[in-house]
């Protein structure tokens, strides 16, 4: 533990430019690890809407919904600010 106490570096929620490396290294060892380039983004967008960078230090996932659409491809993900209906 004082080892990597050692190695820690403090992200600032208003880095985005980090904070999406971090996703990114995240997702390096999950199936979608090849999109990573468009889902990291994403990500990192999703939460920054839903808090105050400069004040908040947590965020409830439970604000951000994931919804699944049968064809189409990773490529075709998108991130809508808002509600959205499914036919």
């Amino acid at each position: 533990m004082e080892i990597l106490k050692t190695l820690e570096t403090e992200v600032s929620l208003t880095d985005k430019e980090t904070l999406v490396k971090c996703v990114t290294t995240c997702l390096s060892s999950k199936i979608v690890s090849g999109s990573s380039s468009t889902l990291s983004p994403l990500a990192v967008d999703a939460v920054l809407k839903i808090i105050n960078p400069k004040s908040d230090r947590n965020v409830d996932l439970r604000d951000i919904r994931v919804t699944k659409k049968v064809s189409g491809t990773i490529d075709d993900t998108e991130m809508i600010d808002g509600v959205c209906f499914t036919n």
